[in-house]
C-alpha cells in the first residue's frame, strides 16, 4: 500500500506526513503519553516533534499519518541504515506507530504498519529485516514513572507493558533479546559496606580508583585495545583533547597503568548523570574492581551535580549484577524485535 491511496479501512487514506500535520500529530503522540494506557514517552512540542521524525541522522526517513476526511486519526515512522545494525544488508527501523484512542481497534494500525514497511523496503532496495531495537537512529526520550520527569535519552526497544508489543507480536515481529532499564536516585548514595571492604582489599594490592591525568597515568591505549572497544576509545581520547576542561574519567590504577576506566562524567541538563562506558582489563577481572569502579561512578556523579542515573542493559548480560548491587532497580524492560522479509 503506498501513500495517498485508500486503506483496507473504510474511509481512512494513508498519506505521507505533511507540514500542516504536525500540530495534528504532536497532539496525537501527547495523548498517548496521558491517561491509564500511557507510553512513557516524554510530551513533545512541534519543535521537539520536528527534530526527531523529520531532522534524523537516518539514511531514510518515513514518517505517514491516517486521515479519515480532514482529521489526523494514526502516525507511523520508521526509518533505515545502510549496513544495518548486525552488519550485511539494510535494516528498516520501526519507530513508533499510533492510532487515535477511539479509532483503535479498526484496522488502522495494521494499515499504518504495512504502508510503512512497503514505503522502507521501496526506498531502500537493501532492506531485508524491520527491527525494533536501541540501533534505530531516532532516540525517543522517556520518563521514568513516580519520578520528577527524570529521563532517559533513548528507547532500547518496545515497552514490553504497552499495547504495542502485542501489537508487533501480532504481526510477524518475534523478540530476539530484552533490555532492561534501571535507574537509581543519587541524593542518598553511600558506599554499600561491601564496597568499603573491597575498597580497601584492592588498596591492599596496590590497586585503587583515581581521576585519570595524562601526566601521571599510562596505557590507556592498551586498556583499549584489551577492551575491543574502539568507540570508548575515540570517546575519551576527544574528551581529553578538549580545550579547558574535560569531563573527569575514573580509571583503577596500578603502579600508574590505567588498568579499568569509566566516564567520561558530566550532569545533563535533567539532572542525569552519564557516562559513555565502563570496562576493567582482563588481567584485572575478578578482584571486584568492576563494581567498585562503578560504585566511585555513583560518588562521582553525585559529587558534580547530578541527581540521579538511567542506564539499560541486557537481560543475561553480567553487568547487571554490578548495577544491582550498587543498588540501581529496574524500572522498564524492553524487547528487541525482528522481522524478516
Amino acid at each position: 500500500m503506498m501513500p495517498g491511496t485508500p486503506s483496507p479501512v473504510f474511509g481512512i487514506v494513508i498519506d505521507e506526513l505533511a507540514a500542516g500535520d504536525v500540530p495534528a500529530c504532536v497532539a496525537l503522540w501527547n495523548a498517548s503519553c496521558e491517561g491509564p494506557r500511557a507510553l512513557v514517552y516524554k510530551h513533545l512540542s512541534p519543535a521537539t516533534f520536528s527534530e526527531l521524525f523529520t531532522r534524523s541522522a537516518a539514511d531514510i526517513v518515513v514518517n505517514l499519518v491516517a486521515r479519515s476526511g480532514e482529521e489526523v486519526v494514526g502516525f507511523a515512522s520508521g526509518t533505515t541504515r545502510t549496513g544495518g545494525a548486525q552488519g550485511g544488508g539494510g535494516q528498516g527501523y520501526i519507530t513508533v506507530v499510533l492510532v487515535r484512542d477511539d479509532q483503535r481497534r479498526r484496522g488502522i494500525g495494521r494499515a499504518l504498519l504495512m504502508s510503512l514497511e512497503t514505503r522502507l523496503a521501496r526506498a531502500s532496495a537493501g532492506v531485508d529485516r524491520y527491527e525494533v531495537m536501541f540501533f534505530n537512529p531516532v532516540n525517543l526520550p522517556w520518563d521514568v514513572p513516580g519520578t520528577e520527569a527524570h529521563d532517559h535519552p533513548n528507547a532500547p526497544g518496545v515497552d514490553v507493558s504497552c499495547d504495542g508489543y502485542l501489537f508487533l507480536k501480532n504481526h510477524g515481529y518475534r523478540d530476539i533479546a530484552y533490555q532492561n532499564s534501571y535507574y537509581l536516585r543519587l541524593s542518598d548514595y553511600r558506599y554499600p559496606p561491601d564496597i568499603r571492604e573491597r575498597i580497601t582489599r584492592l588498596e591492599d594490592d596496590g590497586i585503587r580508583i583515581a581521576r585519570y591525568d595524562p601526566a601521571l597515568h599510562r596505557g590507556l591505549d592498551e586498556l583499549f585495545d584489551n577492551l575491543e572497544n574502539d568507540d570508548w576509545r575515540e570517546t575519551i581520547t576527544a574528551n581529553l583533547a578538549l580545550e579547558g576542561p574535560d569531563d573527569p574519567v575514573l580509571i583503577v590504577e596500578a603502579d600508574g597503568r590505567a588498568c579499568g576506566f569509566t566516564g567520561p562524567t558530566r550532569v545533563q541538563e535533567s539532572g542525569r548523570g552519564y557516562f559513555a562506558g565502563i570496562g576493567v582489563h582482563s588481567d584485572y577481572r575478578g578482584r571486584g574492581a568492576g563494581k567498585v569502579l562503578f560504585a566511585a561512578l555513583c560518588m562521582q556523579l553525585k559529587e558534580i551535580g547530578a541527581s540521579f542515573m538511567t542506564l539499560f542493559t541486557g537481560e543475561t548480560n553480567p553487568a547487571r549484577n554490578i548495577y544491582e548491587a550498587a543498588g540501581f532497580r529496574i524500572v522498564r524492560t524492553w524487547a528487541d524485535m525482528r522481522k524478516t522479509r
